[in-house]
């Protein structure tokens, strides 16, 4: 649900049987042979796992933030391989390009980010939306903490020194 409006569940077209519009251990599979991806799911205890898990409790997180290694390529860019072609399942997985996400662009670009997270709600499915909603709102802002400067050793900074003495 986004601004009032439900959205219904997508229905991933995936080869190898894996097209579905919900998780399910086959699914999870299916799509991990299709992609050429480990089946860390399923050594896990697949879905049956993350019951019990869940029936441990768990926290909900919310943030923004960046990563350093890979520079979001995972999300919404390309990852690379070196066995298979850009056209392989899996390999794309979004339009931005690979530079997009590099942190150290996007904090010059966008050093005061934050994020305000509106309306969360918390229920039994089913019960989070429509004109009876019984469940919490939380409203949360959340702010990036300050990025340290980098450290220059001392031989380099007296070079820099000396280049614009010159």
């Amino acid at each position: 649900i986004q601004n009032s409006k439900i959205s219904p569940d997508m229905i991933a077209n995936l080869p190898a049987g894996a097209s579905a519009d919900s998780i399910t251990d086959g699914t999870c599979q299916a799509a991990k042979q299709a992609f050429d991806n480990p089946d860390d799911f399923s050594k896990k205890g697949g879905m049956a796992g993350m019951g019990k898990a869940m029936k441990r409790g768990m926290v909900l997180v919310l943030s923004l933030w960046d990563d350093m290694l890979t520079k979001m390529v995972w999300l919404d860019s390309e990852t690379r391989s070196k066995i298979h072609p850009k056209s392989f399942p899996g390999i794309k997985r979004g339009p931005c390009s690979i530079q997009a996400g590099d942190p150290n662009t996007l904090r010059g670009q966008h050093p005061n980010s934050k994020v305000h997270y509106t309306n969360v709600m918390v229920g039994e499915i089913g019960t989070t939306f429509g004109p009876t909603v019984g469940a919490n709102v939380l409203d949360v802002v959340a702010t990036p903490a300050p990025t340290p400067a980098p450290t220059v050793p001392p031989q380099q900074q007296q070079q820099q020194q000396q280049q614009q003495q010159l």
